[in-house]
């Protein structure tokens, strides 16, 4: 608290680095950890239990929660790609799960598997999917 008591002030006076404060204070566009399927055991355990839909690029599993909040997670396997091209993927589905997925899911963990398509379509075409799994998986959450 001291620290942050004191960054203020300086950010108060004009320091340069006042800036980096408060994009550190605030972060509305973000991922957070509790929306985030991060443990292997949760990640098994939508895969053992949960309903399977696929598209065309993506496989997608659901299973309700405990918690009163949707979780996400995105598996992106190497199929041979390089570390540009899984990151790129990776990140387009994991913001395409924070602004389709997050908003309409209750109670209930999706797990998001990029198929070897996925790494070729562009951010419009997994948006159109991801769309009809959010649609899906909300239709889970509500049972």
């Amino acid at each position: 608290m001291k620290f942050l008591a004191a960054a203020a002030k300086k950010a108060a006076n004009g320091s340069p680095f006042s800036c980096r404060l408060n994009t550190l204070a605030r972060k509305p566009f973000g991922f957070p950890r509790s929306s985030r399927l991060t443990r292997e055991a949760d990640l098994e355990s939508v895969r053992r239990t949960g309903k399977r839909m696929q598209t065309e690029r993506l496989e997608a599993r659901a299973s309700a929660s405990l918690l009163l909040h949707p979780r996400v997670g995105v598996v992106v396997p190497k199929y041979r790609r390089n570390i540009v091209d899984r990151n790129r993927t990776k990140r387009r589905l994991r913001e395409l799960a924070r602004t389709r997925i997050l908003p309409i899911a209750g109670s209930i963990d999706v797990l998001l598997r990029a198929k070897p398509e996925a790494y070729s379509a562009s951010f419009d075409q997994l948006a159109v999917e991801v769309d009809s799994i959010a649609q899906w998986a909300a239709g889970i959450g509500s049972h």
